[in-house]
C-alpha cells in the first residue's frame, strides 16, 4: 500500500467523519514532539500521546518510508521503524510513552526519512448526532548518517508562466533534506511574503512544487527567499539551472 498526498507535510489533519446535522465534537488527541532527528548511533526515541479529552480514545501509530515522486509526497509501509506499541487505548488524561524502534542497528549509510502516522480512531455511537472528528498527525522523522549531517543544495524555479497558476518548485541536490518556511519574493531590495510558516519539505535528491495564490504575472523577475531548517533569517534560493 502507498499514500499520496499533496500535504503530508502539515502535522495536523482534520478528518470529518459524519454528516454535520449538529454541532461538532471537539477531538482530543495531543503529541510531542512534532518532529524527530536520530542521531546516527541512536537506536530508539519517545513519542509522548496525550488524551486531554474527558473519553477513552483509540490510538493507531504506523510508520511509513517518506519518498518524493513527481513533485508530490508519497508514503510506503515500512518496517525500518517500528512503534511500541502500535495501537492503545487512552483514558481521559491519559498520557502513554510510544517508543519509536530502529529495526537495524547502526549509522544508515544515507540520510533516512520516515513519517509517522498517528490516528485517533473514534468509537461508534449511533446515538450521537454530528460531526464526529479524528485527529491526525504526520510526523517527520529523519535518522542521521555517521559524520556531520548532511546539508541540502536548494534551487528553485517558477512554473505556470503562462497558465493562471503558478507554482513554486524546489530541486535539492543536496545529501540533507530541507523544511522550507515563510517564503517570500525579493524584487531588489523589497521582500514581499508569499507563504509564512511551513511551506513543506524537500528531500535529498528530491523535487517538491507548491501551488502559489499570487498571479504569475506578479512573481517574474524576482528571486525566491525562504529560513531552510529554522534557521532565524530567509536565505535565496538560487534559481534551477536549466536542463541539458
Amino acid at each position: 500500500m502507498v499514500l499520496r498526498t499533496d500535504r503530508w507535510l502539515r502535522t495536523l489533519a482534520w478528518i470529518a467523519l459524519s454528516l454535520p446535522t449538529a454541532p461538532c465534537l471537539a477531538a482530543s488527541l495531543q503529541v510531542s514532539p512534532t518532529q524527530f532527528e536520530l542521531r546516527p548511533q541512536q537506536n530508539a526515541e519517545a513519542l509522548w500521546i496525550s488524551n486531554s479529552g474527558t473519553q477513552t480514545v483509540q490510538v493507531q501509530v504506523r510508520v511509513f518510508q517518506w519518498q518524493q515522486v513527481d513533485g508530490r509526497d508519497t508514503l510506503t509501509p515500512t518496517q525500518a521503524l517500528l512503534p511500541s506499541p502500535p495501537m492503545q487505548a487512552l483514558a481521559a488524561g491519559q498520557r502513554q510513552l510510544v517508543r519509536l524502534v530502529r529495526a537495524e542497528d547502526g549509522a544508515p549509510a544515507t540520510q533516512q526519512a520516515y513519517r509517522v502516522i498517528v490516528d485517533e480512531i473514534p468509537a461508534y455511537d449511533p446515538t450521537r448526532q454530528g460531526m464526529q472528528f479524528a485527529l491526525r498527525y504526520s510526523i517527520p522523522v529523519v535518522v542521521q548518517p555517521a559524520g556531520k549531517p548532511p546539508e541540502p543544495l536548494l534551487s528553485a524555479r517558477l512554473l505556470g508562466t503562462g497558465t493562471t497558476q503558478a507554482q513554486l518548485e524546489v530541486s535539492n541536490r543536496g545529501q540533507g533534506q530541507a523544511q522550507i518556511a515563510d517564503l517570500g519574493l525579493v524584487v531588489g531590495d523589497r521582500r514581499t511574503p508569499l507563504m509564512d510558516g511551513l511551506v513543506g519539505y524537500v528531500l535529498p535528491g528530491q523535487t517538491m512544487r507548491w501551488p502559489l495564490q499570487q498571479p504569475p504575472a506578479q512573481l517574474q523577475g524576482g528571486t525566491f527567499s525562504a529560513r531552510i531548517n529554522g534557521g532565524s533569517e530567509p536565505i535565496p534560493l538560487p534559481a534551477t539551472p536549466p536542463a541539458r
